[in-house]
């Protein structure tokens, strides 16, 4: 039955969600480490460092899927 779940559409979708968030909040966590360190406090930085989040997070994910299936 599990088998059935997670080979479904919407099985993967949870997987994947599940990923990205858990990439998000690893890079979003480090992120504010580092202003935690008092750097990245002008608004250019925290503009670059917030995208730099969200596509990292998105290519993270795609990595971790690609890997899951033996493409790397």
């Amino acid at each position: 039955i599990i088998n059935k779940l997670l080979n479904s559409l919407i099985g993967k979708f949870i997987i994947l969600s599940i990923t990205w968030s858990f990439c998000f909040q690893v890079l979003s966590e480090i992120r504010h480490m580092i202003m935690d360190l008092g750097y990245g406090f002008e608004l250019k930085i925290k503009k670059l460092t917030g995208l730099i989040v969200i596509f990292g997070s998105i290519i993270l994910t795609v990595a971790f899927y690609l890997i899951g299936k033996n493409f790397i």
